[in-house]
């Protein structure tokens, strides 16, 4: 390890220097010890382990697992804590992504833990998450949609399925036994509703320790959703009908779940899923990160307004403009077109663009643009 480890934190396995198998005890401000675990991906991840958090408190609970296929390397580091799967009273996904809740149902059924997860979770982990969005609603998301039939090859996302079919399926008929709200109190802890990255993302307050999920990390910018209108379909059924989807979904939405975190102070330290421990040294942070994270998202939103001024308008024009030719390869594209997406709509919703029907954006010259003054209102500054 390249720097001295603060004094709430103890080594209790050292793994490699990826973050591959380390396990930490974190010790809060008043005694409460958290175990943090990386899991190791069953495939090759960019993000590396996901990390999951064990806390006592009548019982164990433990906070988000792994990745498909990864339930033998999650039983693997928790013997490094002195920990077995079948003592885990309570489980809490942090978000309905595969690498935090992949082997929930192999996970519950060799348990026998109870499930708690968003509210939002229980009613959307029933539908396929691609399938969803409604992408003739909006103009941006007609584009978004053109796009990704002619410069996607469908084979990434069927491949994609493929590989986790199982996953996919299997979600669908597991059983949230809690249904999680904004804060809502669980043995030992503090729910924090915080959605943006996913409409499900939670955080979790341990005294001073915030077990983030997605919602903040180091070293990466959590993707932002765009903004979401329901397919008929599924916006009909009724665990869907009780969600607004204006509260979970969009940019805006995510700068306002930040300015949450940074309202909680600076004697909270930040416990993240990825990156946690990476490149030989621990990242250590608090809420400063979340402020960072608006400052990036900040500054994408200067250059798309600045480009849009120039006269370079359509949504090609401005992701290429915005990304490296390496992050517009392959399956990347679509994360990149809907990241555009995600900050135009915020430009749009403030009034600093318009977009036609047809899809055309053009500035409405305010002055100083809107965006700003939206940002400086959710205190994401600290």
């Amino acid at each position: 390890m390249s720097s001295k480890l603060p004094e709430n934190i103890r080594v209790i396995n050292e793994g490699e220097s990826d973050g591959r198998n380390w396990v930490f005890k974190i010790t809060s401000m008043s005694g409460r010890e958290v175990i943090a675990i990386a899991v190791s991906p069953a495939n090759s991840s960019r993000t590396g382990p996901t990390w999951s958090y064990v806390f006592e408190s009548e019982g164990l609970t433990t906070v988000d697992l792994g990745t498909p296929d990864s339930l033998n390397n999650l039983a693997k580091s928790y013997e490094y804590a002195g920990i077995s799967i079948n003592e885990i009273d309570r489980l809490i996904i942090t978000h309905g992504h595969s690498d935090h809740d992949g082997t929930v149902p192999e996970f519950l059924a060799q348990s026998g833990a109870r499930f708690y997860a968003h509210e939002s979770y229980s009613a959307l982990k029933t539908f396929d998450q691609w399938d969803i969005q409604d992408r003739g609603a909006t103009p941006l998301q007609i584009e978004l949609g053109r796009l990704g039939r002619e410069k996607i090859d469908s084979d990434v996302y069927k491949d994609r399925y493929e590989l986790h079919k199982d996953y996919y399926e299997a979600r669908k008929t597991t059983v949230v036994d809690t249904n999680l709200v904004d804060g809502a109190s669980i043995p030992g802890a503090t729910i924090l509703s915080t959605p943006g990255h996913s409409p499900d993302q939670i955080c979790v307050k341990i005294d001073n320790l915030l077990l983030t999920g997605d919602h903040v990390l180091p070293e990466i910018t959590p993707h932002p959703t765009s903004k979401m209108v329901f397919k008929e379909k599924i916006g009909n059924s009724p665990l869907v009908k009780s969600l607004r989807a204006e509260d979970l979904y969009g940019l805006g939405t995510y700068i306002k779940s930040l300015g949450i975190v940074v309202a909680l102070g600076s004697e909270v330290q930040l416990l993240p899923a990825h990156r946690f421990f990476n490149k030989g040294k621990l990242n250590l942070g608090g809420v400063e990160r979340a402020s960072d994270i608006v400052l990036h998202h900040q500054n994408r939103l200067e250059r798309l307004h600045s480009h849009i001024g120039n006269g370079k308008c359509s949504l090609t024009e401005l992701t290429t403009r915005l990304f490296d030719r390496s992050k517009l390869l392959g399956g990347n594209l679509m994360a990149a077109l809907s990241e555009v997406v995600a900050h135009l709509e915020l430009l749009e919703d403030v009034g600093d663009i318009e977009i036609s029907s047809g899809g055309s954006i053009t500035h409405t010259d305010s002055e100083p643009p809107q965006y700003l003054e939206f940002i400086k209102n959710q205190g994401v500054y600290s």
